[in-house]
């Protein structure tokens, strides 16, 4: 079934993108929607090293306001962005924690899509050697319950992602 709402969001972003307020985040908005074609095949020397240069220059301040404005971005975009913070060359190149953004950006999407980044919150985490807050954490459990719930995760997944979960608890605990 096609929801006409959803297409007539993403056609007026199309023609009217936001406006963020925040100078690197609309940049990084602008390269995302520019290169979302071909985004498998970004590499050092090209758009991958624009990628880079774009993020690592973020701060706190940026990062707040990537997520008070995070109804802006288009889930795809989203997937995008997580799906690049993943990538060993841009762990190599930055010092910000991005395995904690990852963690937020899994809590912030919609509810319907976040089993495309279930699969790789503990690959994030443990690359940047994130230390999430113990509310993260918390609120990380009741998503991931969620998923489970609404059976748009497996029993396993779940399992295994309330584990390493309560693992880095108990780590944030002692």
């Amino acid at each position: 079934m096609i929801n006409i709402h959803l297409i007539r969001k993403n056609f007026y972003k199309r023609l009217f993108p936001p406006k963020f307020g925040n100078k690197r985040v609309q940049t990084l908005y602008n390269f995302i929607s520019k290169n979302d074609n071909n985004f498998e095949h970004w590499e050092l020397g090209g758009l991958l090293t624009d990628f880079i240069n774009i993020i690592k220059i973020y701060d706190e301040k940026d990062t707040q306001d990537f997520f008070d404005k995070i109804n802006l971005w288009n889930s795809y975009y989203l997937v995008i962005i997580s799906d690049k913070f993943l990538d060993n060359r841009v762990k190599s190149n930055v010092t910000y924690d991005f395995g904690n953004i990852y963690a937020k950006i899994f809590l912030s999407y919609e509810n319907f899509d976040s089993y495309f980044l279930i699969d790789n919150l503990e690959i994030a985490i443990t690359m940047y050697n994130s230390k999430l807050e113990l509310t993260t954490l918390i609120d990380l459990i009741s998503k991931i319950n969620l998923l489970h719930h609404k059976k748009l995760i497996t029993k396993q997944q779940h399992n295994y992602n309330i584990a390493f979960i309560n693992r880095l608890k108990d780590e944030v605990s002692n």
